[in-house]
């Protein structure tokens, strides 16, 4: 049967669209376009989902006013036909839902309401969030869920995580109907995880580039590439390096405010045979050292790991020893040392004096909080200076964020990190 990959698709997005609570008038019009479109299917295997979406579009578009288009051999993918109609829905201004926002001068925009998924109908796709936290994978492992504690949350309502310790009381022998005694855990507390919100610069594109369909799809990725990557730079920084003050108190400040251990960094001599110091390189001593001051119990850790910036690693894979052999070790393709995985952070320092270059450490022990909620995603703005009077739409993407060290000094246990340090 050569349509059923396309009865496939129709047939699944209809079970995602019946498990929806709620449906809107779109949501209604769709579902009736979906069950005319299996039915065509099945009892005419010669016309295809391509065919029906762009009859179904272009009888919208001219319901509409708009111009017809020919979906051609470029064929567009679900998401990207919902996605240009959304667009010619918010260019013709119809009634109903929340599509507008106002670019104020004053106030929290992260405070207003940007509108809710069926509010915007499809001009927000369900995939954007996934794509958000892609970017946010490329940009910095801070974010990853495979490498740290990564926190989802529909709000951003103070979350505290327990933490506790009891390393340092140990089980003992009794005696028969010995006398038995209590003891409490050494240490509990709690890492409270807040919110804060972050937007990326206003993106302006004219009225026009939205009425062609292939433009209005190149403007929508445009926008959510370097929006995505935006956020992802600027969360990330302050999540490493924070003040704690308008910014998330961050890894670095953390780390340094309760006590973790360092090691102050002898260079990479001992390695090269030449004059680096401590203040402009490191060597194989300065990694071994960092893996004898971290607790052993830590090293079982399936997110142990070497953090540091692309810099860092690249100077690195310069350095071998006396007899040629690199601190950087492949395994099945893999970077390590000391037969511990290196990560990527792009927010931590380069090698340079008093800077704090690598940091050795069980990244479970680290929790990004992630706010995704009806405030997250693209708001639109037209009624601002210099927009719609000039034919053009705004556009800016939102989201909030924190992050925690597990960790409450030294009461708290060993701690499951240790920085490697440039001498000043």
């Amino acid at each position: 049967m050569r349509n059923t990959k396309d009865l496939t698709l129709l047939l699944q997005e209809l079970s995602a669209l019946t498990s929806k609570p709620r449906w809107d008038k779109r949501d209604e019009k769709r579902n009736a376009f979906l069950l005319s479109a299996v039915s065509v299917l099945k009892s005419d295997p010669n016309v295809t989902l391509q065919e029906l979406e762009q009859d179904n579009f272009n009888e919208e578009s001219r319901a509409s006013g708009l111009p017809t288009v020919n979906f051609g051999s470029n064929f567009l993918s679900r998401e990207q036909r919902q996605e240009a109609m959304g667009w010619k829905e918010l260019i013709r201004c119809g009634t109903g839902g929340n599509r507008e926002h106002r670019d104020m001068g004053e106030g929290a925009p992260m405070l207003n309401q940007l509108g809710t998924y069926t509010g915007l109908g499809y001009f927000v796709p369900t995939s954007f969030y996934s794509q958000v936290f892609a970017a946010m994978k490329q940009q910095d492992a801070i974010f990853n869920d495979d490498d740290v504690t990564v926190i989802r949350t529909a709000n951003g309502r103070p979350l505290p995580v327990p933490v506790a310790d009891d390393t340092s009381i140990n089980a003992t022998v009794v005696a028969e109907a010995g006398t038995q005694s209590s003891v409490d855990f050494n240490f509990t507390g709690h890492a409270i995880l807040g919110a804060f919100a972050y937007k990326s610069p206003r993106f302006v594109v004219s009225l026009e580039a939205f009425e062609d369909l292939d433009t209005s799809l190149t403007t929508v990725a445009l926008f959510r590439k370097f929006a995505s990557e935006r956020l992802a730079r600027g969360i990330a920084a302050d999540l490493v390096t924070g003040v704690g003050t308008t910014t998330p108190l961050g890894l670095l400040t953390q780390l340094m405010q309760q006590g973790a251990p360092s090691v102050i960094a002898a260079g990479s001599s001992a390695n090269t045979g030449g004059s680096e110091t401590g203040s402009n390189s490191l060597g194989t001593p300065d990694f071994a050292s960092a893996f004898k001051t971290l607790d052993p119990a830590y090293m079982q850790s399936s997110k142990i790991a070497w953090m540091m910036n692309m810099s860092t690693l690249g100077t690195l894979m310069r350095v071998n020893d006396k007899y040629g052999r690199p601190i950087i070790d492949f395994v099945n393709g893999a970077r390590q040392i000391l037969g511990i995985p290196i990560k990527i952070c792009p927010s931590l320092p380069n090698i340079s004096s008093a800077s704090t270059p690598v940091i050795l450490g069980d990244w479970s022990y680290w929790a990004t909080r992630l706010v995704v909620d009806d405030n997250a995603g693209i708001a639109v703005y037209k009624e601002a200076p210099g927009l719609i009077e000039n034919g053009n739409i705004g556009l800016r993407a939102f989201m909030r964020a924190d992050g925690q060290l597990l960790w409450k000094g030294n009461s708290n246990g060993p701690c499951p990190f240790v920085m490697i340090q440039n001498h000043s």
